[in-house]
């Protein structure tokens, strides 16, 4: 049933960490993970405090001292932010702590669909109209040189807050806040953007004693960290495992109404409540209209200004499911038409699609085919601004840093960029991106593999394992939900929701539990009555209480049989009704082991070498044997 091959994994010794207060399957998950020891498992689940942020960014102090500077002298300070969920939080971050402290902080945000990503010329201009002499980047202006150097030429100081990959010259503005200034093993390296605009609010605020002012800003990293899929390790893994749950209680009215708006107010917020339900309502308004509502409504005082504002991103985020949709079926429609794409580098240009969109259509087209992915919309003056989206080891930006004599600018970081092609250079574009692909792409088999963490029998799925799981939160990027595989689940009943996901009843070890499966069975008749499933586990609210929903990735057909290679040699394994483990090769010898029989498997390795114990191992291994249970 399945495209994908499953990396079946092998079964391993968890003694060493019989210590650690975990389900023996989150053990065999976290080693798989690298984390191989008490220690390391540990400062995981309890992350150790972070250095002093002064002693990693270089220029901190530095720009923390011309701040205050502008502070006390009652100098306005544009604070020149982006239109993602990352640019705007980041903004409405600064603004609210200068603001607290007395500041004097001006919110400038780029429109997508006329002046496009970051610091740009026409901003300049219009914060050298306002009178400002200060500007403040945040998560953006490390690929601003034209802008840096016209700002020069005005007489405007800048320091610049960023995260993206830095490609021009720099020493031009006052002060430079990046993760790539820090140490190589610092944790502050993975920080979004909104983390690097949240170390130097920090700093201000501790110079002026007031810390006090940061709560807003903590709830605000935490959305704006999750949004821009920043990898959850080092800082952020220990800011939001910190500060997460505290969202609930937010002082943020704006915040609130948003959470109301999603139907998760009053509960305990999670990376994935943030990821999608809170981070879409954010986005919708920079993608497809004005991102200074969001702003307005972030650092909104008055209850009685609230309604409309929601009402309106309510309405946004609405309009932009719909053109999101289109845009996405128009797309797949161009890929499915002409095969080549899917073989290499998936880049559709279109010059009616909406800008503030491309960015999502990139990332679903990425999912669903695994390649990276570009699409672009015409700009109206010649150009298409493309969004590009890639799988885990494949660099987009080292991508386009390949292309930059035929792009007029990009920037970005590994997972996800944007850029500039002149219509002329689009079909070399093309030809040179689908040319660096299809280095990285060797064949099909590679691009479609699941890596199941452990086995897990619905018997092992039980409170104590639900509360373990919520130890390893928050996870996203780099720290992903414990991915599992099971065997010979009955499908009791199946039908459809009305977001046309697939929910099954499913049966096993004498239990029944409920699955959804999104996408990718259109006809649910083709459905085995036996399955394997890869899944994670989610909870769900009953009035019974909290119970486990498996979110299926991938079904195959169970059988009782399964077959596999060897140095090229094929063999056949079942487990019997008598717990033995059969084998049998090509010629239909065959090998029986009882499970458990320590003395008949020390007997075969004697024996045979080791060439029988690996035969028995995988065997134990696909067929889904628990030894760790």
């Amino acid at each position: 049933m399945s495209d994908h091959i499953w990396n079946v994994p092998k079964n391993l010794n968890i003694e060493s960490l019989s210590d650690i207060p975990l389900s023996s399957k989150l053990k065999e998950v976290l080693i798989r993970r690298g984390l191989t020891n008490p220690k390391a498992i540990n400062n995981y689940l309890n992350p150790q405090p972070l250095p002093e942020s002064a002693k990693h960014f270089p220029d901190l102090d530095k720009a923390t001292n011309k701040i205050i500077n502008s502070v006390k002298t009652c100098q306005s300070i544009a604070i020149c932010g982006d239109y993602d969920a990352d640019g705007m939080t980041s903004t409405a971050l600064l603004v609210d702590v200068l603001s607290k402290i007395k500041g004097r902080p001006v919110p400038f945000i780029p429109s997508r669909q006329n002046e496009g990503y970051g610091l740009n010329i026409s901003l300049v201009n219009k914060v050298a109209k306002a009178g400002i002499k200060l500007i403040i980047t945040v998560d953006n202006g490390v690929s601003a040189n034209r802008a840096i150097q016209h700002a020069n030429n005005l007489g405007i100081e800048l320091i610049i807050t960023d995260h993206h990959k830095i490609n021009c010259n720099l020493s031009n503005i006052f002060a430079l806040i990046h993760p790539d200034t820090t140490p190589k093993d610092s944790p502050y390296r993975s920080i979004a953007g909104v983390g690097v605009t949240y170390i130097l609010a920090e700093s201000i605020a501790n110079t002026f004693k007031g810390r006090d002012s940061l709560a807003i800003a903590r709830d605000l990293l935490c959305i704006g960290t999750i949004a821009d899929m920043a990898s959850l390790t080092g800082a952020n893994r220990y800011w939001l495992k910190k500060w997460i749950k505290n969202i609930q209680n937010t002082e943020c009215i704006g915040l609130k109404g948003l959470m109301k708006n999603a139907k998760i107010y009053n509960k305990s917020i999670t990376s994935h409540d943030i990821g999608f339900k809170i981070a879409p309502r954010i986005n919708s308004i920079g993608r497809i209209d004005d991102p200074k509502l969001i702003i307005e409504l972030l650092l909104e005082k008055d209850e009685s200004k609230l309604s409309e504002k929601l009402s309106t991103c309510e309405e946004i985020n609405k309009r932009r499911k719909f053109i999101t949709s289109s845009v996405e079926k128009e797309a797949l429609k161009i890929v499915t038409a002409d095969n080549k794409y899917i073989n290499s580098f998936i880049l559709l240009a279109q010059p009616h699609w909406n800008p503030g969109v491309i960015g999502l259509v990139a990332s679903r087209l990425m999912d669903k085919f695994n390649r990276p992915t570009a699409i672009l919309t015409s700009d109206g003056e010649g150009n298409f601004r493309g969004s590009a989206r890639s799988p885990k080891n494949f660099d987009i930006v080292e991508a386009l840093n390949s292309c930059s004599d035929l792009l007029e600018q990009y920037g970005g970081h590994s997972a996800a960029a944007g850029f500039t092609v002149k219509a002329r250079n689009l079909m070399k574009l093309e030809n040179k991106l689908q040319s660096i692909s299809n280095n990285w792409i060797t064949n099909k088999e590679n691009l479609f593999r699941l890596n199941p963490e452990s086995n897990l029998s619905f018997n092992d799925i039980n409170t104590k394992l639900l509360e373990d799981i919520s130890k390893l939160e928050p996870f996203g990027i780099n720290n992903s939900k414990p991915i599992f595989w099971s065997r010979g689940c009955e499908v009791l009943s199946s039908y459809y929701g009305y977001l046309d996901q697939l929910i099954l009843k499913l049966y096993q070890c004498g239990k029944t539990i409920e699955a959804i499966k999104w996408g990718g069975i259109k006809d649910k008749s083709c459905l085995p009555k036996k399955i394997d499933i890869v899944f994670n586990i989610e909870t769900k609210s009953t009035k019974k209480g909290i119970i486990p929903l498996l979110n299926i990735v991938d079904i195959n057909k169970y059988s009782e049989e399964i077959q596999f290679k060897i140095n090229k040699r094929k063999y056949r394994c079942m487990l019997d009704n008598n717990n033995t483990i059969i084998i049998r090769n090509q010629e239909n010898d065959c090998i029986k082991y009882v499970l458990g029989n320590k003395e008949e498997y020390n007997k075969f390795t004697k024996s045979n070498g080791t060439y029988i114990k690996e035969l028995i191992d995988i065997s134990i291994s696909i067929l889904g044997v628990n030894i760790n249970t």
